[in-house]
């Protein structure tokens, strides 16, 4: 099979890198890749947004499968592109991804379909929201609309702290925010692989995405996590299946915007055991793409393929998992995510460090002298499995420090502390 990724980050690195070793796998092409997934695909110089140029290179070269990771390329309707031109492409239609693309468009579906979710309010004008701020509860929570760009998430313990960020969104030129109530509990993401009707668990991950150990400092996009989430259960899976799942897939089809593909889904889980949905993902979020992808002990581009052609639940009991437990680390340059990090520091060690983990590039470029070099940001994120999560934690703690760049920083707690609230 000829296969192509769309997209430039860690998740396509891991994806990429998979399926190049599977025996049916002629080719592998990247748009756009990185230096780092050239090592061993094809990268091509089209960006995730260039919708029409993809499909004209898909078609020119016989591309068998594509898979969307980017957000960028989902949202832009590369799905409905590429269906339009009779090509095999796996990823939800720009339509049905809006619930994952717009959090707006997101809490206005939860309602809609009742699932369970915190109570929000929606704004587009400043003087509204703050008000709103100044009647309510404390943490509180304000978001921007747009899911695309993850740092964007601000938990507010005060009034005062939450009326300075509303004014500084509004004046960073944001037409909507979205105010919801703070929920104490265990986060967890869960995602399900789905054809449009029906859908399969791939697997459970406790992502952290707080910026200091403890869950302190800002909310990131992800800084850590490990698979699976030690609370899951039948009994679990059942009441999100039910409450979550079902009613999504069932609203979407009722508007005739059948999901295909994959359907992340953040969850908080109270004190008393209530689901509360936090938002949807259109694709594995990093670094919960490389827990995953460790944790799926079969073909991934079949699973992929059966989804796309409505033979899901025909070909699938369930999705083989392996046992055990995976845990993944970012590692970051400089002052992420408060400045960009820090550009051109070598980086030293991944030779060694691969003797312990799986390492995938998400923001590094090769040098004159062919040395991998930060490239500002989350920079590489690194995977360890083990039959316990403290052997898997050990072990991916034991490839970090094998690891070296200047300014590099990273949490020191994944799988140890707890990742408690939003």
């Amino acid at each position: 099979m000829k296969i192509l990724i769309i997209g430039s980050g860690a998740k396509e690195y891991s994806l990429a890198k998979l399926v190049s070793q599977y025996e049916e796998t002629e080719l592998v092409f990247v748009a756009p890749g990185n230096d780092a997934i050239a090592e061993f695909a094809n990268c091509i110089d089209i960006k995730a947004y260039e919708v029409d140029e993809l499909v004209e290179f898909a078609r020119a070269n016989e591309i068998d499968m594509t898979v969307a990771c980017s957000e960028t390329a989902i949202v832009n309707g590369i799905a409905d592109k590429f269906n339009d031109a009779g090509l095999m492409i796996f990823a939800p239609s720009a339509e049905a991804s809006r619930i994952t693309s717009s959090k707006s468009v997101s809490k206005k579906f939860m309602y809609k379909a009742k699932i369970p979710a915190p109570r929000f309010g929606i704004f587009d004008r400043e003087n509204m929201a703050i008000d709103y701020a100044r009647k309510s509860r404390y943490p509180l929570v304000v978001k921007t609309d747009s899911h695309e760009h993850g740092e964007n998430v601000y938990i507010c313990d005060t009034f005062v702290i939450a009326k300075r960020i509303i004014r500084d969104l509004f004046d960073s030129q944001n037409k909507k925010i979205i105010i919801e109530d703070y929920i104490a509990g265990q986060e967890f993401s869960y995602y399900v692989i789905t054809d449009g009707y029906n859908a399969m668990p791939i697997a459970s991950v406790v992502p952290y995405k707080y910026v200091l150990e403890g869950n302190g400092g800002t909310v990131t996009s992800g800084l850590g996590a490990y698979s699976p989430f030690y609370m899951i259960d039948r009994t679990l899976e059942s009441q999100i299946f039910k409450e979550v799942i079902y009613p999504a897939l069932d609203e979407l089809s009722r508007n005739g915007n059948q999901y295909v593909g994959i359907l992340g889904v953040d969850i908080i889980q109270d004190r008393n055991g209530n689901l509360n949905v936090i938002e949807f993902n259109p694709y594995f979020k990093e670094p919960d793409s490389q827990c995953i992808l460790e944790v799926i002990d079969s073909n991934i581009i079949d699973i992929m393929k059966s989804a796309i052609e409505g033979t899901l639940v025909d070909k699938y009991f369930e999705i083989p998992t392996r046992g055990g437990y995976v845990s993944s680390v970012v590692l970051c340059s400089g002052n992420y995510p408060i400045s960009n990090g820090t550009y051109g520091a070598v980086i030293n060690g991944l030779a060694d460090a691969e003797e312990y983990a799986e390492i995938s590039h998400f923001n590094t470029v090769k040098d004159n002298n062919g040395n991998f070099v930060t490239a500002g940001g989350r920079t590489l994120v690194v995977t360890s499995s083990a039959s316990t999560l403290e052997q898997s934690v050990q072990k991916v703690y034991d490839a970090v420090e094998c690891i070296s760049f200047d300014g590099m920083k990273y949490r020191k707690d994944i799988g140890k502390t707890l990742q408690i609230g939003h």
